[in-house]
């Protein structure tokens, strides 16, 4: 007798791994350093379906902040990660953090 044995598919992060050691949701989502990075996750991570999480408040805020950088920087990351697109959000960047999203474009475009 065979036994089919299933697997429970966990989202694989890309980048919060490498900023804060964080490897699952519920561990992002206790930790206030890797919720300031989720955005970036979302922005080049197009392998899970965000949508489905949008019912927290820290993904929603961080889904909604990296359609905005999607807007502005949409040539940049679609070119350099192949990333299916983003919703278009008007709103504004803040350019402090200008230097943390490059960090990650090359990172996860390398």
């Amino acid at each position: 007798m065979t036994e089919t044995v299933r697997e429970t598919i966990k989202p694989s992060f890309r980048v919060i791994p490498y900023y804060t050691g964080d490897t699952t949701l519920e561990e992002i989502l206790k930790s206030p350093k890797s919720v300031s990075v989720l955005w970036l996750e979302i922005l080049f991570n197009d392998e899970i379906v965000w949508k489905d999480y949008l019912t927290l408040p820290e993904v929603k805020a961080a889904y909604e902040k990296a359609c905005v950088w999607y807007t502005h920087f949409k040539t940049m990351v679609s070119g350099h990660t192949g990333r299916k697109p983003l919703e278009i959000q008007t709103g504004s960047i803040d350019d402090r953090e200008y230097r943390r999203f490059l960090e990650a474009l090359n990172f996860v475009a390398g």
